[in-house]
């Protein structure tokens, strides 16, 4: 769902500008259209609201000027009429009346028998103010100008308009006056009226809160009330609009209601004009300074989401923005009466998702422009038209951009396929076993062969820490399983170890390799069996061989003796010199007769609870004499208590008396040895520490060879087998502990027997 992209300073002002661009096209009126039209759309939605039954309107149809003759009828009509409804609480004549007649003092007496008999005015365009020519009273009277927009509909109404000197009031709001009691609130106009004195100025600006359409209202014809068709109960109390609606004798008005091009007649509409006085439920535009506050304020969120989530996810929710952002607005408009203009809205959510869709975009340019750099230096074959492409989104519309960058990534994409099926014919193959763990360590490929091998004896192959210690009761080395993962994963050094599964050897190789940040453990297992049968029939060869010959040098060790100590001159000499190189020889057969029974798996481990602080005491002091005769004084530190661990106590015993004789053997005389034993939370550790010759630095990897023997200028003299380190190293292997070393050429090293705590199963 997330695709993040690089969120900058410069791409912030860019959007900001964007955004402040499109609030100045608000300002500019360039989104009045789109707002106007979901304006309309929301009364039509919203459909028909009933209106109140106190409005009622009498029309002069066109069966009324059938019967009645052409129009302008008679005002004698009027008067009648006005007698007919004089129950009405308020009478209104939607008539300009400014020609003087015969019939003017009748319905003048008639209008001032009534009281609330309410007429129109006229303003010219020179500003002139014709009033009525039958008698009225001024309070009255009042405009009945109507506003178009600049669509030709009529949204709203200005109730006070100043022509010239005179402030003229809407007729709707005097008849709100009289019919509720109530003072319309007007405003202030007195600093705008010093500031324009030519032409009109209009104040007092309220939208209509349309009913509905055509025919919202009760209406009756002209005629029929003449006629004494309705009962006087009918008007009592109610606004009576008078006025004309017959065909081709008035303007239809456009309205937010207009359908199939059907207005409204000017009466309805101040009829809705009236009712929405009455109710108070005039639209009210939101603030123009909070609108666009909140555009600014909302643009700038909607622009940080997308840019933190995919662009799928970004196309969804804009368009989810869009559509509630229309819903808001209608319900603030058809419940709160408060219109909240949505187009500024939608686009800044438009232009948020366009800025963080090329903002994506440039970053996958510049992404595609570094898998060609890098790529293209790491060909098998470079390309034949090789080129220097422009990167960035600059390169989008050039000869040298995306265009050549997407051609060498066609190259590219050929030989990895090359590559790939390379690979594939080498890795997967049945001649090794492959597995390769990637990201969080879970496995991402595995051949055939070490499917079958490892799904055989159950080993879990899933995540590479599992499957390593799944297969270190396998291993013939038996080494630290945490060491060797966090070593692996570190990088340092690429082990091999020997794996015993069955009957059957098998090579092991750990490799770690980064990629991108990303580490990658591949993992090579080869079938060894042959050449590990090979090396055990050699060594039991050479086992048999050496128990063969340990029997005839026991016999010469045991003569050799005697004629040592039995002869004089130099035949002793050469007795005792018999004596010991045949005590060397047979100390080496031994030694290596332990070492192949480790190997075939024949050496008894006895293990039992032991107290290494007994163990190094004796060790120490069977080393004394040895010692001695070097001069070399050995030194024990061991703690008063120390748990007991499970071992085999003899075999212990030999590993840690051969470190001390070594360290006897290759250190000057008058240096100290120091035993340790260190009691620690999981492990318990010994240390053989001399002061001795030391190891050089690129012979600590092969003193644990058999028969490997140093270089060194200072140890070439002495006598070794080269058998020892192996023997230790083995024995220590076998009942799970570890043996390492470190060392100092001319200082002296240090050889560390770590053992596991455990307890007896």
């Amino acid at each position: 769902m997330f695709k993040r992209a690089h969120i900058t300073v410069k791409r912030i002002v860019i959007f900001l500008i964007l955004i402040v661009s499109l609030i100045l096209f608000d300002f500019a009126g360039f989104f009045e259209f789109f707002n106007n039209y979901f304006y309309d759309l929301s009364f039509r939605i919203r459909g028909l609201i009933p209106p109140e039954k106190n409005i009622l309107l009498i029309k002069i149809d066109d069966k009324s000027l059938k019967r009645l003759g052409r129009w302008p009828i008679k005002r004698s009509y009027y008067t009648h009429l006005i007698e007919k409804v004089k129950s009405a609480h308020t009478i209104m004549l939607d008539f300009i009346m400014t020609e003087p007649t015969l019939e003017d003092k009748a319905l003048g007496d008639a209008i001032k028998s009534h009281g609330r008999v309410m007429l129109p005015l006229l303003i010219e365009d020179n500003i002139n103010i014709n009033y009525p020519a039958v008698p009225h009273e001024m309070k009255n009277t009042g405009h009945v100008q109507i506003e178009q927009d600049g669509d030709g509909v009529v949204r709203s109404v200005y109730h006070t308009l100043i022509a010239g000197s005179k402030k003229v009031p809407s007729i709707t709001s005097i008849i709100y006056e009289n019919y509720t009691g109530k003072t319309f609130k007007r405003e202030n106009i007195n600093r705008v009226y010093k500031k324009k004195t030519k032409g009109i100025i209009q104040c007092d600006r309220m939208k209509i809160n349309y009913v509905g359409g055509y025919d919202s209202f009760d209406n009756i014809s002209f005629i029929d009330v003449l006629d004494n068709i309705y009962p006087p109960n009918l008007f009592k109390d109610k606004i009576v609009i008078v006025g004309l609606t017959a065909t081709g004798t008035t303007d239809i008005i456009r309205t937010p209601f207009l359908k199939h091009r059907k207005g409204m007649p000017g009466i309805e509409v101040h009829a809705n004009i009236l009712h929405t006085l009455i109710l108070n439920n005039a639209i009210h535009d939101l603030p123009a300074w909070l609108r666009r506050l909140l555009a600014l304020i909302f643009s700038l969120s909607v622009f940080f989401l997308f840019m933190i989530i995919s662009e799928k996810w970004s196309a969804i929710s804009g368009i989810f923005f869009i559509i509630s952002i229309l819903i808001l607005s209608y319900i603030s408009l058809t419940v709160f009466n408060i219109w909240v203009a949505p187009t500024l809205y939608c686009f800044c959510i438009f232009f948020a998702f366009l800025t963080s869709y090329i903002s994506k975009f440039e970053d996958a340019v510049a992404m595609l422009g570094n898998a060609y750099k890098t790529l293209e230096s790491r060909l098998r074959w470079p390309p034949e038209d090789k080129q220097n492409a422009y990167h960035g989104l600059s390169g989008l519309f050039t000869k040298k951009g995306i265009n050549t960058q997407v051609k060498v990534l066609k190259d590219v994409g050929t030989q990895l396929s090359f590559e790939k099926e390379l690979s594939d014919r080498a890795l997967m193959s049945d001649i090794h076993g492959v597995l390769l763990f990637g990201k969080g360590r879970e496995r991402i490929l595995i051949n055939e062969y070490a499917s079958g091998l490892f799904n055989e004896h159950k080993i879990d192959t899933s995540i590479a820490d599992t499957f390593i210690k799944s297969i270190a009761p396998f291993l013939l080395e038996r080494p630290d399983i945490e060491s060797i993962i966090k070593n692996l994963y570190n990088e340092q050094g690429n082990p091999t170890y020997t794996l015993a599964i069955g009957k059957r050897y098998f090579k092991i190789d750990f490799s770690c390799f980064s990629v991108e940040d990303s580490k990658y453990l591949l993992i090579i297992i080869n079938d060894i069996t042959k050449i590990k049968e090979l090396e055990l029939l050699k060594s039991h060869l050479i086992s048999v061989v050496s128990r063969e010959l340990k029997n005839p040098m026991t016999s010469i060790l045991g003569f050799s003796e005697i004629l040592s100590k039995n002869l004089t001159g130099k035949m002793q000499n050469f007795a005792a010199i018999i004596n010991r190189e045949t005590e060397r020889l047979v100390r080496f057969l031994n030694t290596f007769l332990d070492i192949t029974r480790i190997e075939e798996g024949r050496q008894p481990v006895k293990l039992t609870q032991v107290n290494l602080k007994e163990v190094i005491e004796d060790v120490a002091n069977a080393s004394k004499p040895i010692a001695d005769i070097n001069k070399i004084n050995i030194q024990t530190d061991v703690p008063e208590d120390i748990d007991n661990i499970i071992i085999d106590k003899d075999l212990t015993k030999q590993c840690i008396f051969n470190l001390v004789e070594n360290a006897i053997k290759y250190s000057p005389q008058g240096r100290d040895i120091i035993i340790r034993l260190q009691d620690l939370d999981e492990t318990i550790r010994i240390d053989v520490i001399d002061h001795g010759y030391g190891i050089k630095e690129e012979d600590l990897e092969k003193i644990f060879d058999k028969f490997f023997r140093s270089s060194s200028e200072k140890t070439k003299n002495i006598k070794g087998s080269g058998l020892g380190l192996t023997f230790v190293k083995e024995a220590i292997e076998l009942q799970g502990g570890q043996l390492a070393v470190s060392s100092k050429y001319n200082e002296g090293s240090t050889f560390s027997i770590v053992f596991p705590k455990q307890k007896m199963g």
